[in-house]
């Protein structure tokens, strides 16, 4: 498998051809296993929020509502030194609120921020750096598609795994403005317009649908008024009606174009995940991550030295694999020892979570800097070094997470009666 990742064979089929020959040449088992395993994969009411909430939030794109957004943000803090750069960031957390995908909230955000920022004189690597760590907001604040996947695979509450990322979400926002504002203090970037409170009530009275939706997401999985699956179809729906008929924007041509990609999308994280379900199957069968449990508990019984091990692990995977290949390879590994130490699932999944972000801010396989990279027209490593103290914040988050985790996971979902 690593061999047929390492030449570049597509993710799912050096997944798909690695178990195929495992079966095929080690074992008498009938192939027929493959095929019901393959289907078995993807035969899961949680996964159907995944290609809904892709559509929602390339819907919000298309149809013009992420700008209602930025125009919001840009009202509450462009003021600020380095303004348009905490814009950025806030906008990433609104948009967060209901695209569930980084790449999604690449392509909204920085489609409109990077060119008014470079043409305000902020440096090209510093632009696609905030606007690429940034990004990783939409994979922790609910809705959350690796959320919907990492419950749908391990078998973790997708709704707690939501609410769970409330805290860590606002924390990475707030320290990514503070970050910026600091950079741009040093950098001299000067702030926007000064604070309006007209501007901000009247771009707030023109974006409360859009804003509301995230609202409607959030609280009625909060509530218990719908699963996850079924907030992600009323997102569409809301988005559709939002784009179509309230403010316009969206054409026929642009609706077929929102089809098109989150079919595209869609179809390539169906793909790995049916595969993965197959791998998950051949190491159970093959007693893998058994094997693992005694070396690993030898090497320490510490929860919180595992975590950070397991954490160094998958950021350094995350280098050259994508969020979902770390997903459905290290997960199995990973979970029986877990179980041993006593780690709450719902710890080690915001663990998981969050090194799924980071190891999308480091090249090579960087699915977000690539966007912004394309869009700012800079070099990714050049912005990678940019980067680097947007990542810090990450990192913080994360051991907050392992070190405090009463406060950075648990409190949320036990004040709602979720644990």
């Amino acid at each position: 498998m690593v061999f047929f990742i390492a030449i570049n064979v597509p993710v799912a089929f050096a997944l798909g051809l690695a178990s195929l020959a495992f079966l095929v040449f080690v074992t008498n088992v009938p192939l027929v296993v493959v095929v019901q395993r393959l289907y078995l994969g993807v035969d899961s009411f949680p996964l159907l929020a995944v290609p809904l909430f892709v559509m929602a939030g390339i819907l919000m794109n298309t149809g013009g509502l992420s700008k209602k957004i930025v125009d919001f943000s840009a009202a509450l803090v462009g003021h600020m030194r380095g303004g348009l750069a905490a814009v950025n960031i806030v906008a990433s957390m609104f948009f967060a609120g209901v695209s569930g995908t980084s790449m999604a909230d690449t392509a909204a955000v920085g489609g409109v921020l990077i060119p008014a920022m470079i043409s305000k004189g902020y440096k090209r690597d510093f632009t696609a750096a905030v606007t690429a760590s940034s990004s990783t907001i939409g994979i922790i604040i609910p809705p959350s598609v690796p959320m919907i996947l990492y419950g749908a695979f391990v078998g973790v509450s997708v709704g707690t795994l939501f609410i769970a990322g409330i805290i860590p979400g606002i924390l990475i926002g707030l320290g990514q403005i503070l970050v910026a504002y600091i950079i741009s203090k040093r950098q001299g970037y000067g702030s926007e317009e000064p604070f309006s409170l007209r501007t901000a009530w009247s771009t707030g009275i023109r974006s409360i649908p859009v804003v509301l939706l995230a609202g409607i997401i959030i609280g009625g999985i909060m509530g218990g008024i719908f699963t996850p699956t079924e907030a992600a179809a009323v997102a569409v729906i809301y988005a559709f009606v939002l784009s179509a008929f309230v403010y316009r924007d969206l054409t026929v041509k642009s609706f077929y174009t929102a089809l098109k990609e989150s079919a595209l999308i869609t179809g390539s994280v169906m793909l790995v995940i049916s595969v993965a379900n197959l791998l998950g199957w051949v190491l159970a069968y093959a007693k893998i991550p058994q094997l693992l449990v005694n070396p690993v508990l030898s090497l320490t019984s510490s929860p919180v030295v595992f975590m950070w091990l397991a954490s160094l692990v998958l950021i350094a995977a995350g280098v050259f694999m994508h969020g979902t290949a770390l997903l459905v390879v290290l997960a199995p590994l990973f979970l029986p020892i877990v179980a041993k130490l006593g780690i709450h699932p719902l710890q080690f999944a915001m663990v998981f979570i969050m090194c799924w972000g980071i190891g999308q801010q480091t090249p090579p396989v960087a699915s977000a800097l690539f966007i912004t990279c394309s869009l700012a027209e800079v070099d990714m490593w050049t912005v990678t070094k940019a980067n680097v103290p947007f990542i810090a914040v990450l990192v913080g988050v994360l051991a907050g997470i392992i070190h405090l985790p009463t406060l950075f996971v648990f409190w949320v979902p036990r004040m709602f009666g979720l644990m």
